[in-house]
C-alpha cells in the first residue's frame, strides 16, 4: 500500500517533466512575446500583447463569433475531406489493381497533383460562386490528390506472397480486396490521410479569406479591416487549436486501427 502510494507522484513528477520538456521552447517564446509587446518595443498594431489577444479569444467565444466562424471552417474542411477520401481511396485502389483505370487517372493525376490548389480559388468562385459548395468542392478536390496517390502506391506495394498465398486458399477477387488488400494498404491510405487533413483547413481558411461568406478566415480578414490586430491573432489560434487537436485524434485513431503493426 505504501509503495503503492509513493510510486504515483514519482510517475506523475515524471510525466510533467516529460510535459515540460516538449512545451519549454514554446513558453519561451510566448513570455518573450508578452514581454517585448508590453514595453512597446513593437506597435501594438503589429503584435498586440498575448494577454489582449487572449481577452479577445474569450471575448468572441462568450459572443458566439468564435465558435460559429470555427464551425463553418470545420464543416467546410470536414466535409470536402471526407468527399475526397472516399472518392481518392476508390480511384487509388483501382489504379493500383486495373490497367484500364490507371491508364485513364496516371496522367490526370501527374497533371493535377502538382498543380497549387490555392490559385484556382478565382476559377472556383466563378464557376460554384462564394458559398458554401464552391469552398466544399475546392477542398475536394485539393486534397483528392495525396489520398489517391498514397492508396494507390500502398496498394501496389502489397506484398506479392500475400496475395498469392490467399489465393492459393481459394480466396476470390473480392475477398481478397477487402481482406487482404485493403488492410495491408491501410497505413499508407491513413498516411494519405494525415496529409490531406491539414491540407484541407488551410484551403478553406485561405478561400475564406479571399471570398468571405463566414469562417475563421473570414473572421481574421474583418480584423485587418477593421484595424482590430487582436482579432487576427485569435482567428489565427483558434484555426491552430483546430489543427493540433484533429492531429491528435487522428493520431490516436490510427494507432488504434493499425494496433497490429
Amino acid at each position: 500500500m505504501d509503495v503503492t502510494a509513493d510510486a504515483n507522484p514519482r510517475f506523475d513528477l515524471s510525466k510533467a517533466v516529460e510535459m515540460a520538456k516538449s512545451v519549454y521552447s514554446l513558453v519561451i517564446v510566448l513570455v518573450l512575446w508578452e514581454a517585448v509587446a508590453q514595453l512597446g518595443l513593437i506597435h501594438y498594431y503589429f503584435l498586440p500583447p498575448l494577454s489582449d489577444i487572449i481577452l479577445r479569444f474569450v471575448e468572441l467565444t462568450l459572443n458566439g463569433q468564435m465558435l460559429y466562424n470555427a464551425y463553418l471552417t470545420l464543416m467546410r474542411a470536414l466535409v470536402g475531406l471526407a468527399i475526397a477520401t472516399v472518392f481518392g481511396v476508390v480511384v487509388g485502389v483501382l489504379s493500383a489493381r486495373n490497367d484500364l483505370v490507371d491508364w485513364f487517372f496516371d496522367p490526370i493525376i501527374k497533371i493535377g497533383y502538382p498543380v497549387p490548389i490555392i490559385s484556382l480559388i478565382p476559377v472556383f468562385m466563378l464557376w460554384f460562386g462564394i458559398g458554401d459548395i464552391s469552398k466544399i468542392i475546392m477542398v475536394a478536390v485539393g486534397t483528392f490528390w495525396p489520398v489517391a496517390v498514397n492508396a494507390r502506391d500502398s496498394t501496389r506495394q502489397v506484398e506479392t506472397n500475400l496475395i498469392w498465398s490467399a489465393k492459393m486458399m481459394g480466396t476470390n477477387d473480392r475477398r481478397l480486396l477487402w481482406r487482404v488488400v485493403m488492410p495491408a494498404a491501410l497505413p499508407g491510405i491513413l498516411t494519405g490521410f494525415q496529409i490531406a487533413m491539414p491540407l484541407s483547413l488551410i484551403i478553406t481558411f485561405v478561400f475564406e479569406m479571399v471570398a468571405g461568406g463566414g469562417g475563421l478566415g473570414a473572421l481574421e480578414i474583418a480584423g485587418v479591416r477593421s484595424f482590430e490586430s487582436t482579432q487576427v491573432y485569435a482567428a489565427i489560434i483558434a484555426i491552430m487549436l483546430i489543427g493540433i487537436a484533429l492531429d491528435r485524434l487522428l493520431r490516436v485513431a490510427r494507432s488504434r486501427l493499425l494496433h497490429w503493426t
